[in-house]
C-alpha cells in the first residue's frame, strides 16, 4: 500500500511532513495541489508570497528530506468558473448569465484544489493518505486518512515551532492566520488592502472583472460589491501600513526554553 501526504504549504501539513521525516515514515509522495487564476497567463490563484515560498524554499527543503513533491493542477481555473454561463439553473433569472464572483461559504474554487488530489489518488491503487489534522480537531479525520499530528498529540498552535525548526513556516503567517487564494471572499478587508498595495496587478485583475455586467450577481464579498470593498481598501492604503508582527505562541516560548 502506498502512502501519500497531502500538503497545502500551511503549518499543519508542513509540520506533518517534518514529523514523518523525524520518525522515518516513508512517503511515496507529498502532494501539492495549486489553484490557478488563469492558466493561459500562468497566474496562480495562491497567495503570491506563499506560492513563491512553496517553489523556491519549501519544495527544495522537502526534497532534501528525501520526499518527492508531486504538483497537481486542475485543468480548470478561476476565470473558467467566472465566465461559465448558467444554462439550466433552478433560478430562471440566472440562465444566460455568467457565474461571476465566488460565493462565500460555497466556494467552487475549492474543487480546483480537491478534485486533482482525488483523481490522482484514485489512479494509484490502494493507498493511505496522511493529512494535516491537528490533535485539537481530530473530528475531521476521515476513513483511510492518518494524522501524525494526532498520533503525537500536536495541537494546531503547536505546529508553529515544529515548522520554524526546519524553516518550513510559510511567510503568510507573518500577516495572516489563514492562507488561501488571493481572490477568496473569506479574505478580510485588511488582506485585500495588502493585496492591492503589494500586488496591484492582481487587484487590477479583480477590478477589471467588476465591470462585467453579464454576471448573475455583483456580490464580491458576502453581499458587498467590489466597488464597496475597493473604497475601503483605498482608505486603508492611504494610511501608513502597520509594521509586520511576528506571531508568538506559548509553544514558541516553550520551544525556545528547551
Amino acid at each position: 500500500m502506498k502512502t501519500y501526504l497531502s500538503w497545502s504549504g500551511g503549518k499543519d501539513s508542513s509540520a506533518s511532513i517534518i514529523l514523518c521525516y523525524e520518525q522515518g515514515i516513508p512517503l511515496d509522495g507529498v502532494i501539492f495541489s495549486e489553484v490557478m487564476f488563469d492558466h493561459s497567463r500562468n497566474i496562480s490563484g495562491e497567495n503570491p508570497e506563499h506560492i513563491k515560498w512553496v517553489y523556491e524554499t519549501a519544495i527544495p527543503i522537502i526534497e532534501r528530506m528525501g520526499y518527492k513533491v508531486i504538483v497537481l493542477r486542475s485543468k480548470l481555473d478561476y476565470l473558467y468558473n467566472f465566465n461559465t454561463v448558467f444554462q439550466k439553473s433552478k433560478t430562471p433569472e440566472r440562465n444566460g448569465k455568467k457565474h461571476g464572483w465566488l460565493i462565500g461559504g460555497h466556494c467552487w474554487a475549492n474543487r480546483l484544489k480537491v478534485d486533482p488530489i482525488r483523481s490522482f489518488l484514485k489512479s494509484v491503487g490502494e493507498y493511505q493518505q496522511i493529512v494535516g489534522i491537528a490533535a485539537d480537531e481530530q473530528g475531521r479525520l476521515k476513513p483511510n486518512q492518518r494524522s501524525v499530528l494526532i498520533e503525537r498529540g500536536v495541537c494546531e498552535a503547536g505546529t508553529y515551532p515544529v515548522c520554524r525548526k526546519y524553516d518550513l513556516l510559510s511567510p503568510t503567517y507573518e500577516d495572516e492566520d489563514r492562507g488561501g487564494c488571493w481572490f477568496c471572499p473569506n479574505s478580510s478587508i485588511e488582506d485585500f488592502a495588502r493585496l492591492a498595495r503589494e500586488h496591484p496587478e492582481l487587484w487590477a485583475e479583480l477590478e477589471k472583472l467588476s465591470h462585467d455586467k453579464g454576471i448573475c450577481s455583483q456580490s464580491f464579498k458576502y453581499g458587498r460589491t467590489f466597488e464597496s470593498v475597493d473604497r475601503e481598501v483605498q482608505v486603508i492604503n492611504s494610511k501608513p501600513p502597520k509594521p509586520r508582527q511576528h506571531q508568538v505562541s506559548i509553544y514558541d516560548l516553550f520551544y525556545k526554553s528547551i
